[in-house]
């Protein structure tokens, strides 16, 4: 069951990384659990959501239903922004967001930004500068999926994953190998193989879904422009 609360209070907003007044505009809080839907492909995109506890994924489906889960959202991450990209015109979702665990999420009508972005032009600008560093984000996903292979999608996706995670006070990447296979573009057996030869090398340490990226040899085999995995991490 999905709970919902008004809220608002003003919030404590140092772990936002962006847009650092939209918890106080008028919100409610509701709380998803795993695998639950936030929104789904064509619904109407009239809200903005700020993740408060817990994680959200963002997908796109294909028509053959194949999934393609383009990020990971933290505690402090806006999701769902592309509902301001259409100005005050209601526009439809074209990807999906669902719970990966218990997920608390503040609900921002659309509309009401639009209200205080009118009477504040700051928000405006931060928000802009929100949805671009996400179009940034998401033509470095198409350039690693064009030219990198699949070991190295697999370790910039870990070493990004451990920084966002990191960021909202996370120890570790908690995703199954379906899931990191589905981030890039890959199948479970073949992530599944990649993971032991990480592991092997030293790139991570991890049980079940707990995964533990160790940064500094990711890093150098990111550098190693392509080299074979042993090559790239004896240098």
């Amino acid at each position: 069951m999905i709970s919902t609360a008004a809220n608002l209070k003003p919030v404590d907003q140092r772990w936002l990384p962006s847009l650092p007044n939209l918890l106080n505009l008028p919100h409610i809080e509701r709380t998803f659990w795993r695998r639950m839907s936030v929104y789904s492909l064509e619904d109407p995109a009239a809200n903005v959501y700020v993740v408060l506890k817990g994680r959200v994924k963002i997908m796109r489906s294909s028509p053959e239903g194949q999934q393609k889960v383009i990020s990971i959202r933290y505690r402090g991450d806006i999701f769902g922004e592309l509902a301001l990209a259409g100005g005050e015109v209601e526009s439809r979702r074209s990807d999906e967001a669902v719970a990966l665990d218990t997920a608390r999420v503040a609900v921002i009508r659309a509309v009401d930004f639009w209200q205080a972005a009118h009477r504040d032009p700051s928000l405006m600008r931060s928000a802009l500068q929100h949805v671009t560093a996400r179009l940034a984000e998401a033509h470095g996903q198409i350039e690693s999926l064009v030219f990198d292979n699949n070991h190295r999608r697999l370790a910039r996706a870990l070493l990004d994953l451990s920084n966002e995670a990191s960021r909202a006070g996370e120890s570790s990447v908690r995703l199954t190998h379906e899931e990191l296979a589905e981030l890039i573009g890959s199948t479970r057996e073949v992530v599944t193989g990649m993971m032991i030869e990480f592991r092997q090398q030293g790139l991570i340490d991890y049980k079940r879904s707990d995964i533990r990226p160790n940064l500094p040899r990711l890093i150098q085999f990111l550098n190693g422009n392509g080299k074979p995995l042993r090559q790239a991490i004896s240098g």
